[in-house]
């Protein structure tokens, strides 16, 4: 008897059961839709024109126009995505925030096991990957994760640097250098932000002044210079000093400096993380009072707890002083609160951690769980999804899943490592496949860029756009492979129409129809209109033929 106890405990702990878990959640929704609208579009779009054989590798365009909001890392990878896997294609595009992802989950795993050992690590990858915010941008074709993975890379060598013997920081200070380029390469300057100001809060809480000397910055000058020269000097070579500034100066300075004159949108006040926090990090957020709390009981001369609260804060009010604001630019710092979090959990499992604030967490959390049950009930009756098969089969599975946990949960008195995890995972996953279809209905503009296609194959004239918006200029040449002219003037627009046979799209964000009215009376003709959220296109037609 003693020996099968033995065995049941040992099977759920193995690493290979949870490499199992992870896997099936990074790739489940990846192949089963199209681009969704807003960022998808852009930049799988940007990533296919990377293909076009006389296009600069170190400009990235969309719509044939330079796009220099960012570094063209990701978008390397996307294009490389689609060499590798047969062409252009939403699963594709998406393919690299999967391994991004997963990069950024061992990096995590690293560096937790490394601070608090391997149940910790083990929690904190969990912990990072079913985070509502981080969940999300594993799942789209975004930039922003492959961000989170280079800050999470330099920032593991960064402490291996700062806790290292002396005759080891060389080389970690190095690689740090090395990622933090891709890092940059990313998304610009940010991408070497985070890093950089973690250090220097680093220095002065701890007053450690001989550290600096140990980092050698002339080589991380060096080598981080030296790839941003050479990009630089592409640009250059492409469009002189107007796509430097360009990049420099709205894109990065105007971004960043609170009031400054940028017209991007995402601008909000300095308190805006302080509310939108809570659900970019959930269902993990309701944890992270009593966690900080028992930070600061603690004390700070463990300087893992240190490292990681400094790497949170300084992030945090990095962020909230910048003029740009959006809850997916949080996500860096998410490793941090995982580790915390994770080894406060692991500590909890462990008896370590007792008191009443604790018995409250963990009881929020399984009360999240089973509302998170009821909500996806809810939905899948009022969407008419309870007949989907997925729904049928998945169901039952995870009543029966949080009831064993809800179980060991009233015996113990503790949330058990091999239990929640895997309730929480079966939720997402039933989620996606529930949802994802019915969304992808409401959301995908693929049928109408199919029936565009087709028009503009027969027609064989040139599609214009009246004042077309990045999606658009996105949506259309990837489904297409025919980029649009744009027109941004009624005067334009008359000329235009004067022509009979002209194609014009039309995009009405708010769908009041208010710009098809304005040109109903010059293009008269509607051949195709497509639907996505609350986005209305429409494909019209000057009088004649």
């Amino acid at each position: 008897m003693k020996i099968m106890q033995k065995i049941t405990f040992k099977l759920p702990y193995s690493q290979y059961w949870f490499v199992v878990m992870i896997l099936v959640l990074a790739f489940v929704g990846i192949f089963d839709h199209d681009l969704w609208t807003a960022d998808e579009p852009r930049v799988a779009e940007i990533g296919r024109e990377f293909l076009d054989n006389d296009n600069s590798l170190a400009v990235p365009r969309l719509g044939g126009k330079p796009f220099l909001e960012k570094p063209p890392l990701y978008f390397w990878c996307v294009a490389l995505s689609y060499k590798l896997f047969g062409g252009p294609s939403a699963s594709a595009a998406r393919l690299p925030s999967v391994f991004f992802g997963l990069g950024t989950l061992v990096f995590t795993y690293l560096l937790a096991r490394k601070m608090y050992g391997r149940n910790s690590a083990l929690w904190s990858c969990i912990i990072l990957a079913l985070s509502t915010e981080y969940f999300t941008i594993t799942h789209k074709s975004l930039v922003d994760i492959s961000l989170v993975f280079f800050v999470t890379t330099t920032v593991y060598w960064l402490y291996l640097a700062l806790t290292a013997e002396k005759d080891k920081k060389k080389i970690y200070y190095t690689l740090c250098y090395i990622f933090a380029t891709g890092a940059f390469f990313t998304k610009g300057f940010l991408g070497l932000a985070f890093p950089a100001f973690l250090f220097i809060c680093w220095i002065v809480w701890t007053r450690d002044w001989r550290e600096i000397k140990s980092t050698r910055l002339w080589i991380g000058f060096f080598i981080v210079g030296a790839g941003i020269s050479l990009w630089f000097f592409g640009l250059w070579k492409e469009g002189s000093w107007e796509y430097i500034g360009t990049f420099l100066g709205h894109n990065n300075l105007q971004r960043v400096v609170p009031g400054a004159t940028y017209t991007g949108g995402h601008e909000h006040p300095s308190y805006y993380y302080l509310v939108r926090y809570w659900r970019a990090f959930a269902p993990w957020s309701i944890l992270t009072p009593v966690v900080f709390y028992h930070a600061y009981r603690k004390g700070f001369r463990d300087k893992n707890r240190l490292f990681l609260v400094l790497w949170f804060f300084s992030g945090f009010i990095m962020l909230s002083l910048a003029g740009t604001k959006r809850p997916i630019y949080l996500v860096p710092l998410f490793p941090s609160l995982s580790i915390l979090t994770g080894a406060w959990l692991n500590d909890v499992e462990t008896r370590m951690i007792k008191g009443r604030l604790v018995i409250i967490s963990q009881w929020s959390i399984m009360c999240i769980s089973g509302i998170s049950i009821v909500l996806l009930a809810i939905s899948a009756f009022k969407y008419e999804l309870y007949k989907n098969i997925t729904f049928i089969v998945l169901m039952p599975v995870i009543l029966i899943s949080f009831i064993a946990v809800f179980n060991s949960f009233i015996t113990y008195k503790v949330i058990k490592l091999y239990g929640l995890p895997l309730l929480m995972i079966l939720i997402y996953i039933s989620f996606v496949l529930v949802s994802y279809p019915h969304i992808n209905e409401n959301k995908s503009l693929k049928p109408f860029c199919n029936e565009l296609g087709q028009i503009l194959t027969v027609k064989e004239k040139p599609l214009y756009a009246f004042q077309p918006c990045e999606i658009s200029r996105a949506m259309v040449p990837f489904y297409t492979g025919r980029y649009i002219t744009p027109i941004y003037t009624m005067e334009e627009i008359e000329f235009i129409g004067k022509n009979p046979g002209n194609l014009v799209l039309v995009v009405d964000e708010r769908n009041s129809r208010p710009l098809y009215n304005s040109l109903k009376d010059i293009f008269s003709n509607v051949l195709v209109s497509g639907q996505s959220s609350k986005r209305h296109m429409v494909l019209l037609t000057s009088k004649g033929k």
